[in-house]
């Protein structure tokens, strides 16, 4: 699968776009090099997101991992263009929370990248059913602590000309999971 992740991470270490496009799983040289003018031209615009060129359309997974919930939590959020070229990711340590709120930060991390990177249209995908159902108004949100993490991702859905939230099977959302899990090991590496 390519990974834009991985080829702006080669690049950034000092590598150049010939050493780079393979390891970071394109098919050649010139295609790494259009991915690059792609999301250059995404990024380097002033313009809200609505007006970018270039990132029409992106794919979010998000995954939220709490142990003992609440307990040690941490998210991870991964996008990719509908080719599924991953374009960024993020994982991290968020402390002491539930399993919802984990999944909630996760949704708003990722939406937030997703943003800074100029995608138009996102579709948020989601292996807890609890947080898209609440998302989507299909379930009352009674906890107080889901309240204000809900506002947050309706106000950052404004910022897409078209944002959706679908629920996924597990399997479906095996990356952010292991991302995820991935960052709250270390919690407990450190320890």
């Amino acid at each position: 699968m390519r990974s834009m992740k991985t080829l702006l991470d080669l690049l950034a270490a000092g590598k150049t776009l010939g050493e780079s496009w393979e390891p970071a799983g394109f098919a050649s040289r010139r295609e790494a090099g259009e991915a690059l003018e792609r999301l250059s031209g995404s990024i380097d615009d002033p313009l809200p997101a609505a007006g970018r060129p270039g990132l029409d359309r992106a794919i979010l997974h998000a995954d939220g991992a709490s142990r003992g919930n609440p307990g040690p939590s941490a998210i991870a959020a991964i996008i990719h263009l509908p080719t599924g070229e991953e374009l960024a990711s993020v994982a991290k340590r968020i402390g002491r929370a539930t399993n919802n709120v984990a999944e909630y930060r996760a949704v708003i991390e990722g939406m937030r990248l997703a943003r800074d990177l100029g995608v138009r249209e996102l579709d948020v995908l989601l292996d807890s059913e609890l947080v898209v159902r609440q998302i989507t108004g299909a379930y009352r949100i009674r906890s107080k602590d889901l309240e204000p993490l809900a506002r947050e991702v309706a106000e950052t859905a404004r910022h897409f000309g078209r944002c959706s939230f679908e629920h996924v099977a597990r399997e479906m959302n095996r990356e952010a999971d292991r991302l995820a899990n991935e960052a709250l090991d270390r919690i407990e590496d450190e320890r």
